[in-house]
């Protein structure tokens, strides 16, 4: 999900209020950032699970039960602080603004997701999907209408994530509803702080 709202982010470039964060990078920054991030929260948060799992720390990838969460999110809170890092401090990209800020805000609400989970359990997938349609809202705000159509396939996956969840009997609704608003809020909120600073 992060991957998805980094190359909508570029794409798109400016967006009313933001233009002061608005860098247009060059391709092969771009591409060297997207496949940071892919990695570090994709590719390596897949491979921990499935690791997890060989060792038996998890009965299954799904990770029906929220104690065997607690590891994977650490791991994977962890990745999302090390892409940031990285991106941002160590090969200081020259990035639009908005990409660090998303990747800091989808961190924060990964880091929540995380504490809600030591005591309650909460859909990871419903996060990931909830930030990933908090910033394409976010950036529908341009003056052409090139995301009408990502962000309504966007719904419409939240839609089938959410039913499949609740199909497989993995949450209920209410830990559907509460981690689709923790990743959009987490990101609407965040961003539009910015404006105002």
């Amino acid at each position: 999900m992060p991957t998805i709202g980094v190359i909508m982010i570029y794409f798109v470039g400016n967006v009313p209020g933001f233009n002061s964060y608005s860098i247009k990078s060059d391709k092969y920054t771009a591409l060297l950032a997207i496949t940071i991030l892919f990695i570090a929260t994709c590719i390596i948060p897949l491979f921990i699970a499935v690791l997890l799992k060989q060792l038996k720390m998890i009965s299954s990838l799904q990770m029906p039960y929220k104690e065997e969460r607690t590891i994977p999110f650490i791991l994977t809170c962890l990745c999302y602080f090390c892409a940031y890092y990285l991106l941002k401090y160590h090969l200081k990209l020259n990035l639009n603004g908005l990409i660090f800020y998303f990747i800091f805000f989808g961190m924060f609400a990964t880091i929540l997701g995380f504490l809600i989970t030591l005591s309650w359990k909460i859909s990871v997938h419903m996060i990931g999907v909830g930030g990933l349609a908090g910033i394409l809202t976010l950036l529908s705000k341009t003056s052409d209408d090139i995301l009408l159509y990502p962000l309504i396939i966007t719904f419409f996956c939240a839609g089938l994530i959410a039913f499949s969840r609740l199909q497989l009997k993995a949450h209920n609704p209410k830990q559907i509803i509460v981690g689709f608003c923790l990743g959009f809020g987490c990101e609407i909120l965040g961003l539009f702080y910015l404006v105002g600073h």
